[in-house]
């Protein structure tokens, strides 16, 4: 799965496609997968079909997007992700556990095999952009420190290859995905710094769950993703950075939080 996830971000979607269904397979003599699952594949294909059959309607794309939400939140049955570790990386941090959830990687692919590359507009003075990036993270990260959520941590778990794969392909790259690309597509009239705003208030949105002001820090970094996709055009650029803000977020902070 990982391999097609990639290939999906590089554009090779037989590729994709061609390692994605054995993958599929192998998850399921394994175990990942359960019977129940092959419900929310025939709904990705059926949804497929739709955007495909009707792709300047809206309605096909907003039931996509449901359905994309409902993987992305684990609401559907017949996933069972591997646990790689449980626990607390010090007294005063929140608990974490690490999975791989394959109905979140499963979203993601299908972000990248359907949504429309939209080209996006040259932007001119490319530096000031990045800047403006730079600037978005630099106040996310202070922003979460000062209010009292994150603190200095140091620390190097055993478990962070495992943990970075997951980061990278089933958390960082489906939300890039539809934060990023898809929003800017869905968005495509509008002047490329309101699709920022847009995508970093979404972004933002789906992070009430961990509090407002954490919803105030991914707005933040938000930003700071949907900054550097407009001055790039490279969903991929976006994908790594977000990884690698999580890497220091782990590395060197208090993770997920304080309690």
């Amino acid at each position: 799965m990982a391999i097609s996830l990639l290939a999906a971000l590089a554009g090779r979607r037989r590729l994709a496609l061609g390692m994605a269904l054995p993958a599929s397979a192998m998850a399921l003599w394994a175990g990942v997968l359960g019977v129940q699952a092959c419900l929310a594949y025939l709904l990705l294909g059926l949804a497929a079909w739709l955007c495909q059959r009707w792709p300047q309607a809206r309605w096909p794309w907003l039931a996509a997007v449901v359905l994309i939400l409902a993987l992305a939140l684990h609401a559907l049955p017949g996933f069972y992700p591997p646990r790689w570790w449980q626990g607390a990386l010090a007294d005063n941090s929140k608990p974490y556990t690490l999975y791989w959830h394959w109905d979140k990687g499963l979203a993601g692919l299908w972000l990248l095999l359907c949504l429309p590359r939209v080209a996006l507009p040259g932007v001119a003075k490319r530096g000031q952009w990045l800047l403006a990036c730079a600037a978005c993270l630099l106040a996310a990260l202070g922003l979460a420190m000062a209010s009292g959520l994150l603190t200095w941590q140091p620390k190097w778990p055993a478990w962070w290859l495992p943990w970075l794969a997951a980061n990278l392909l089933l958390v960082s790259l489906p939300e890039e995905a539809l934060f990023r690309q898809g929003v800017f597509a869905a968005a495509a009239r509008w002047p490329l710094w309101q699709r920022c705003l847009l995508s970093a208030a979404l972004f933002g949105l789906v992070h009430v769950p961990g509090g407002v002001l954490w919803a105030l820090v991914a707005t933040l970094a938000g930003a700071a993703y949907a900054l550097l996709y407009a001055a790039t055009g490279r969903l991929a650029y976006a994908v790594l950075l977000h990884t690698g803000f999580n890497v220091l977020h782990l590395a060197w902070l208090s993770y997920p939080q304080l309690r």
